[in-house]
């Protein structure tokens, strides 16, 4: 893959092929992918205004019922009816986002202590900070810039417990020592700031990546009671594809990405280099100033696509990557066909129990993969179907070439070389060490069912993504 030929925007072309002749397929290509596009959803809107929405609603609900209810197929293990974490998280930003993953014993024990979480209105860091605030730790969180009224920043100043042990803090992560007063009397440090769209090309990505890990690292060697790092970065930086360490062995610890690069795969590269850059750092850490301290102890999560439902709203987490698939897949646009891409998913309360206890667990060390399974965009959309029948998401039913993809991802705002890397099944991952260690996913990974339902119920109650059921969708549809 990492000979493909380059493509006039730096993307790595098909192999063999020049710009020239791929001219005018893709312009036909284009153009009649858009007129199937728009007529699937003038059928998909006549449908549903056609649709019977009491006869809709019950059989969406049977069909949620079956699949998310104590018992039946999408269940967490070790969590029954009346078992701790049955509950449903909603829409709201409350404890319920724990209510699937419930604090772990180390969690619980774990003294109450001053954090630091960087880039608080991130996807992943909001749960993240609701989960810490849920434990009851003081967190001090960061931002680009102070602002009470934004969606984001309103939303975690609203959560429990935020108006005694939450403050949040203007940092920059371009701007040496800009995080030091943040991280002044805390004893952990969660870095997940970082920029994350695959679309983007490598001086958007790996400079800002490389800089905020350098920043932050740098203000933690400067803080005396700073002991534990937990770095957020990415299975991206264990490889590419399916094979790249050979064929039929599962991606452990042990595995870095060897085949990105600033043309091919941009973001798999600037995770990759972030992490490197800071497992450079965490080896000669600077204590000049502070000789007697011990100094800090870097630990680095690696999950999958993070999906789940999120704290607050606003453009941010409209334009977030998961976001931006589900949007995807509910849009219609991949029935009858769904190209063959496969994804390694974890779920996003899964992935911030990982980060608590990282922090919180005495012997936690080095590399933790954080994965829950492989899906292909067929198998979503089938999910999706399943758990909303009758509404705007179709099963994938028909295969399609991959040079059609290929041709046409400028129009489904995919890179090429993300189309060509993640082709087929995606990598088994092996997460024993994140289970037996840290004790996350012990008991199960919460499954793509859940995840998937959660994620559409909490977007759409959150005008982020459009229901799947429309206006008519049932108001009390619990997996319970």
């Amino acid at each position: 893959m990492s000979s493909a030929a380059a493509s006039p925007h730096g993307a790595p072309g098909w192999p063999g092929l020049s710009p020239g002749p791929l001219l005018l397929p893709l312009l036909l290509g284009s153009l009649l992918a858009a007129v199937v596009v728009a007529a699937r959803r003038l059928v998909l809107r006549a449908r549903r205004a056609a649709a019977a929405p009491s006869a809709g609603a019950a059989q969406a609900a049977a069909e949620r019922g079956r699949l998310l209810a104590p018992g039946g197929a999408a269940e967490r293990p070790g969590e029954g009816a009346g078992g701790q974490g049955g509950g449903r998280p909603g829409g709201g930003e409350d404890a319920s986002l724990t209510a699937r993953v419930p604090l772990h014993p180390a969690e619980l024990q774990a003294p109450a202590t001053t954090v630091c979480v960087t880039g608080a209105t991130g996807y992943l860091a909001g749960v993240l900070t609701a989960r810490l605030l849920a434990a009851g730790h003081t967190v001090r969180g960061t931002v680009r810039a102070l602002d009470p009224a934004h969606p984001a920043q309103a939303a975690l100043l609203a959560l429990p417990g935020a108006e005694e042990r939450l403050s949040l803090h203007e940092a920059d992560l371009m701007a040496p020592g800009s995080f030091d007063p943040a991280l002044r009397g805390c004893t952990a440090v969660f870095h997940t700031a970082s920029p994350f769209d695959m679309a983007k090309d490598a001086e958007d990505l790996v400079g800002p990546a490389v800089r905020g890990v350098e920043n932050v690292l740098g203000s933690c060697s400067r803080t005396p009671s700073v002991n534990r790092v937990v770095l957020t970065s990415s299975i991206a930086a264990t490889c590419s594809s399916a094979g790249e360490h050979g064929a039929g062995k599962k991606v452990d610890e042990g595995c870095w990405n060897s085949t990105a690069s600033p043309a091919f795969l941009p973001y798999h590269y600037s995770k990759t280099q972030a992490e490197r850059r800071a497992w450079e750092l965490a080896e000669q850490q600077d204590r000049q100033a502070c000789p007697s301290e011990a100094g800090w102890r870097l630990v680095v999560l690696l999950p999958g696509l993070v999906l789940g439902p999120c704290v607050g709203a606003g453009r941010g987490r409209a334009s977030a990557e998961s976001v931006r698939l589900l949007r995807r897949l509910l849009s219609g646009i991949m029935y009858p066909f769904a190209p063959n891409m496969g994804v390694a998913h974890v779920d996003i309360r899964d992935v911030a129990a990982g980060h608590c206890l990282a922090a919180f667990t005495p012997g936690a060390s080095g590399r933790y993969l954080l994965v829950a399974g492989g899906a292909r965009m067929r198998r979503m959309t089938a999910v999706l179907a399943r758990l909303y029948p009758g509404g705007s998401v179709r099963a994938a039913v028909l295969p399609v070439r991959r040079w059609v993809v290929w041709l046409l991802a400028p129009y489904m705002r995919l890179r090429r070389d993300v189309v060509v890397a993640s082709w087929g099944a995606p990598p088994v991952y092996h997460t024993a060490r994140a289970e037996g260690e840290l004790g996350v996913g012990a008991k199960g990974w919460l499954p793509l069912e859940v995840s998937l339902y959660d994620m559409v119920e909490d977007l759409a109650a959150k005008k982020l993504v459009r229901h799947p059921m429309g206006p008519q969708r049932p108001s009390s549809a619990s997996p319970e």
